[in-house]
């Protein structure tokens, strides 16, 4: 399991973003853009092929 830190763009609290290791194995492009759950809410967040986080996105932004 890796740790990220992220900012939510939602409520503006910091937060400790747990990837699971496997999760770019069947990544097809990157940025790959992974739906985070973030208490009654929700973000995107894009990894690169390293599994860091390149991009913080809103809800409005993706969809």
């Amino acid at each position: 399991m890796l740790e990220r830190y992220a900012d939510c763009p939602v409520c503006k609290k910091k937060t400790v973003l747990k990837v699971p290791e496997g999760i770019l194995d069947n990544a097809e492009r990157y940025p790959f853009t992974i739906k985070v759950i973030h208490e009654d809410h929700y973000f995107y967040i894009n990894l690169d092929s390293k599994a860091s986080i390149t991009d913080i996105l809103s809800p409005e932004m993706v969809e």
